[in-house]
């Protein structure tokens, strides 16, 4: 399996076609269940008709190193960085989507140069702006700096899970199909974690947490306008993860930003939609840089 040393821990990541270079940053906060986890995406065959698609999973998830050491988005942009070095990369397009989506926006502010573009998907300038979200994952981020990952782990059983949930929106199921399947990925998840040895689970939910903190006082609104490279942002208005974005006020005056908005699309949607996919690829072929 392809790794390579980076940055104090193993990045894991695969490759697919030729041509200029497409890093794809996942979504997920790490932990169990992030990461590719031998599942490539399904508009990976298409795109790699046209580049060279690097599917990293990020530190701390997948099958990527669990560093015990603080983890930062300047940390994790720089890791994508260094894989780029690797390969013999000056340049790339990164995708990033839901929590990879500030990843791709740290990479365009901390590595300007080496960003061809960037795609912003289905995702915030921001991890929440609910106060209350925010003010539980740092309870709970306190516990594991002060008491260690054990106590933060068995902190769950009384203050339960915290953090954004990817896996079931917090709004009420439209329809019972819906439910159904709310309930059946629920279902799946709990099978899972019940395969997993505790003690991994407990080191893993550590690592979820390193990457909570470094997404929670993330805030790229003040900077936004500093990003000068080509920027796509697709959003789904229906998002109940990262709900109410207002992109377009946000990409004001920047004629180097297109905004993609997909009425009514929830989270992780719009991008996966043949009109999303089409937009992202029309985009990165308009912006490729010529040889």
């Amino acid at each position: 399996m392809p790794t390579v040393p980076i940055n104090g821990t193993e990045i894991y990541y695969e490759t697919y076609g030729t041509g200029f270079p497409l890093v794809f940053a996942h979504g997920g906060f790490g932990g169990l269940g992030t990461g590719a986890g031998g599942n490539v995406p399904a508009w990976v065959e298409r795109f790699s008709e046209h580049f060279q698609v690097i599917l990293p999973d990020r530190r701390s998830s997948g099958r990527s190193g669990f560093p015990d050491m603080p983890h930062t988005m300047s940390l994790f942009a720089s890791d994508i960085r260094e894989l780029l070095r690797h390969l013999g990369h000056e340049r790339a397009f990164v995708w990033g989507t839901s929590a990879g989506g500030p990843i791709a926006t740290t990479f365009g502010l901390d590595h300007p140069d080496a960003a061809a573009g960037l795609v912003i998907a289905e995702t915030a300038p921001w991890l929440s702006q609910d106060p209350t979200l925010l003010d539980k994952l740092r309870e709970r981020i306190q516990v594991l700096a002060t008491q260690g990952v054990d106590a933060a782990y068995e902190a769950r059983r009384e203050g339960g899970t915290v953090g954004l949930n990817l896996f079931a929106a917090q709004r009420p199921a439209a329809s019972e199909e819906e439910q159904q399947q709310r309930d059946a990925r629920r279902a799946a998840i709990q099978a899972q974690l019940a395969q997993v040895p505790k003690e991994e689970r407990i080191y893993k939910y550590g690592a979820e947490l390193r990457t909570y903190a470094a997404h929670l006082d993330f805030d790229a609104t003040s900077r936004f306008h500093e990003l000068k490279m080509p920027v796509l942002i697709v959003y789904g208005t229906g998002d109940t993860v990262y709900p109410d974005v207002p992109w377009t006020k946000l990409a004001e005056g920047m004629p180097n930003v297109e905004v993609r908005l997909f009425e009514g699309q929830e989270h992780g949607a719009a991008s996966n939609t043949p009109e999303g996919e089409t937009a992202i690829l029309d985009f990165l072929r308009r912006h490729t840089p010529k040889p």
